[in-house]
C-alpha cells in the first residue's frame, strides 16, 4: 500500500512560482514558492530591503529552491548602478554576490550559469550631452560570488537581451549609435548580429524556435513604435508590425509571436488574425514567462498595482493562482 502511495504522492506534488512583491509605499521586498492552485498566499521566505518604489527583477536558480534577485537597498545620489545581486533561499541567510548592478536589470541563465549587468559611472559631461560610463556584462559564480567579466564596452547601455544556447545576445548603446551583438560564453568570441540600429529600442525577447530576437523600436521623428526581428544568422532587421503606443510587448507564445496592440487590447498575432490573450482590463497583458507548460502573465494598468495570473500553455486556460494584492509583483520562476 505504501509503496503504491509514495509515487502518487510524488506525482501530485504542486507546482510553485517563485514570487517577489512588495507593498507601493514599503521598503520590504518579499519573496515565496507560491504553489498554484494554494486557497491562500502563503508566508514568505525572505524578506529583503529595498527602495519603496524600487523596481525589481530575480530569476530562480535551476535546480535549487534558490532565487536571484537584483534590487536597489538604499538611496545614493546616482542610482545607475546602486543595485546588488544577491541569491536568497528557504532557511539560509541572504548571500549578496556582487554591487554595482544595473538598476532594474534581469539576470539572465546560460544553463546554471548566471549572468549580469554592470557598470561604473563616467565623468559627468560638462556640454549637456549623455555621461559615457564604463559597462561589462559580468558571469556571477552563485556558489562562491566570483565573478568574470564576458564582454565591456564604454557608452549609455549594454543590455542582457537573452540568451540563445551558448550565446548572449547584447544591445550595446553609445555616442556613436547602437547595436545587437553576441558573445559567446565560454570562448568570449564577439560576433555582430546588427552593426547599426536606432538607440530607442526595447522589450526585447529571444524567439529560439525562428533563431531570432524580437523587440519594440521607434525611429527619430516616426511617431510610431514597430516591432522588429533579427535572425540571429543574418544582419537584417525585419518589420512585424506597429503601433502608437511605446507599450508593443512583444511575447514568444508555444503558437507563435504575439504583441499588445493597445490599451484593452489583450496580445494579437504577428501574421496572422486572431486573439492570442485576451485581454484582463483596460491596461496591458506583459508575458513575464513561459516554462513548465504554462503561461505567467503580468496585467498593468496606469495608476494601479499590477496582478499576475497563470495560464496553461496548450490552451491558455486559467490555472489558479494567488498573490498579494495590493503590491508591486513580479515572478521569477516556475518549479515543479
Amino acid at each position: 500500500m505504501f509503496s503504491l502511495a509514495l509515487p502518487l504522492l510524488l506525482a501530485a506534488a504542486p507546482v510553485e512560482l517563485a514570487v517577489l512583491s512588495k507593498d507601493v509605499a514599503s521598503s520590504s521586498l518579499e519573496l515565496r514558492w507560491q504553489p498554484l492552485g494554494a486557497p491562500r498566499v502563503v508566508e514568505p521566505f525572505a524578506r529583503l530591503e529595498a527602495l519603496p518604489d524600487e523596481t525589481f527583477r530575480g530569476v530562480a536558480l535551476p535546480g535549487s529552491r534558490a532565487v536571484a534577485v537584483v534590487r536597489t537597498p538604499a538611496v545614493k545620489a546616482d542610482l545607475s548602478f546602486a543595485a546588488t545581486l544577491a541569491v536568497v533561499a528557504p532557511g539560509q541567510p541572504e548571500r549578496t554576490l556582487a554591487a554595482n548592478v544595473v538598476r532594474a536589470s534581469k539576470p539572465v541563465l546560460v544553463g546554471q550559469r548566471l549572468f549580469v549587468e554592470r557598470g561604473t559611472a563616467g565623468a559627468e559631461p560638462r556640454d549637456g550631452s549623455f555621461r559615457v560610463d564604463s559597462l561589462s556584462i559580468d558571469e556571477v559564480d552563485p556558489g562562491s560570488g566570483r565573478l568574470r567579466t564576458v564582454y565591456e564596452a564604454k557608452g549609455f547601455w549594454v543590455h542582457l537581451a537573452g540568451a540563445f544556447e551558448r550565446e548572449l545576445v547584447l544591445y550595446v548603446a553609445g555616442p556613436e549609435g547602437a547595436r545587437l551583438e553576441a558573445v559567446q560564453v565560454d570562448t568570449l568570441a564577439v560576433r555582430p548580429l546588427l552593426a547599426s540600429m536606432p538607440a530607442l529600442a526595447h522589450d526585447f525577447v529571444i524567439d529560439a524556435p525562428n533563431q531570432s530576437v524580437v523587440f519594440t523600436i521607434a525611429e527619430q521623428g516616426v511617431e510610431r513604435w514597430f516591432i522588429e526581428r533579427v535572425r540571429l544568422g543574418t544582419a537584417r532587421r525585419e518589420r512585424l508590425a506597429e503601433g502608437d503606443s511605446v507599450a508593443l510587448l512583444p511575447a514568444v507564445l508555444p503558437s507563435g509571436l504575439a504583441y499588445a496592440p493597445g490599451a484593452g487590447l489583450g496580445l494579437r498575432w504577428v501574421g496572422r488574425d486572431g486573439v492570442a490573450l485576451a485581454a484582463r482590463g483596460a491596461g496591458f497583458e506583459r508575458v513575464r514567462l513561459v516554462a513548465e507548460g504554462l503561461v505567467v502573465v503580468r496585467h498593468e494598468e496606469s495608476g494601479e498595482a499590477p496582478w499576475v495570473y497563470v495560464t496553461r500553455a496548450k490552451d491558455l486556460s486559467a490555472v489558479p493562482f494567488v498573490a498579494p494584492r495590493g503590491a508591486i509583483i513580479d515572478v521569477a520562476g516556475v518549479r515543479r
